[in-house]
């Protein structure tokens, strides 16, 4: 059974460059303290492939930032599409929402998804990457009104109730950002554990 607390490891201190407040509310519970955010316009990069974007976002951000900081990008794969609109998602939802993204994949007949969520963490010893993954399925009518963007149209494998219907701490321990957090945390200890002998 997965936990549904982050494992005791502590991050270096670090900047989550986000304007979004459901995503600091997020992170915020999954690490158990308040964080520090920046809002920084960061530019877009219009690709599929979800680290790129990641990095394009690390690298204006340290640039603009000078500070060891945290960038996320999330991406939602539906099956139907062979994975699109993946990264891009933002811009479907803004043009047809959370319950037009679910009736694309349900008109197809392939309700399958997966919710995808990478971290960068940029210090001056480097990078570290972590991803978390939730596999699940669309629905309609959406259901819930916890958490945010298409969380009321995402049902988790394994679960009777969609993101939005989820309690946090539920939500934390089974999604896609708890896992992505959770794989930062353990990625950032082992890397400051020291050697054997040292």
């Amino acid at each position: 059974m997965e936990r549904l607390s982050a494992p005791r490891r502590v991050l270096p201190p670090f900047v989550l460059v986000t304007g979004n407040p459901g995503k600091r509310r997020e992170a915020e519970r999954i690490l158990g303290h308040q964080i520090d955010t920046a809002v920084v316009d960061l530019p877009e990069l219009q690709e599929l492939d979800l680290r790129a974007v990641l990095v394009a976002k690390a690298d204006e951000a340290w640039r603009r930032l000078e500070r060891p900081l945290v960038v996320e990008e999330t991406g939602l794969e539906l099956g139907a599409l062979n994975g699109f609109p993946g990264p891009l998602v933002k811009w479907m939802l803004q043009a047809v929402g959370p319950d037009g993204i679910a009736r694309v994949a349900l008109s197809s007949g392939n309700a399958s998804v997966a919710a995808v969520c990478s971290l960068l963490y940029r210090g001056p010893e480097g990078d570290v990457v972590a991803t978390g993954r939730t596999e699940g399925t669309l629905v309609l009518p959406g259901r819930g009104t916890h958490g945010f963007g298409w969380d009321p149209v995402f049902l988790p494998d394994g679960e009777s109730r969609t993101y939005g219907e989820l309690s946090a701490e539920r939500k934390d321990a089974i999604g896609h950002r708890g896992r992505a957090w959770r794989s930062l945390l353990e990625s950032l200890g082992r890397r400051a554990e020291p050697l054997a002998g040292d």
